[in-house]
């Protein structure tokens, strides 16, 4: 299973582009998706919303997760150390603003993602992500920083 997930927003060119593989070949690209408060309606099965523990169940189950540019997703996937493509939400698909950009790219760069600027190329770097091996450095806890700080 290829699990997606938009979060609660919105980010129908991510679930229309899914879609389209999804049905060019349910077996390459079998998703399952938690596609949160968009419009579009996939074929492949999904959920608006879940809770946290559902989250983590689906993504430490996947093959690979394709995922939006979030802190709070990177931070769950970080910690499942899952195979992930990174789709960060941008201004052309109806964003705000480009905030998740510059996040994404720092995790490719860290070797913790395959990163996708354009809905169409999903399908070569989901490849790409199959063939990848992931790096998940080892980041100090904030609280052993802020002793090491405290104690100077």
């Amino acid at each position: 299973m290829i699990f997606v997930t938009v979060s609660t927003g919105h980010f129908d060119p991510l679930i229309e582009e899914c879609d389209k593989l999804y049905k060019e070949d349910p077996n390459r690209f079998p998703f399952f998706g938690q596609i949160g408060s968009g419009f579009y309606k996939p074929n492949f099965a999904h959920k608006k919303t879940m809770l946290p523990e559902e989250l983590d169940k689906y993504m430490s189950e996947a093959e690979l997760v394709v995922s939006h540019g979030g802190t709070g997703m990177l931070s769950r996937l970080y910690r499942i150390q899952r195979k992930t493509l990174v789709i960060p939400k941008q201004i052309r698909y109806g964003e705000a603003n480009d905030g998740q950009v510059e996040l994404a790219k720092k995790w490719a760069d860290l070797g913790m993602a395959v990163l996708c600027m354009d809905v169409l190329e999903l399908k070569r770097k989901i490849e790409q992500c199959r063939q990848s091996q992931f790096h998940f450095p080892e980041f100090p806890k904030l609280g052993e920083s802020l002793e090491k700080h405290l104690k100077s």
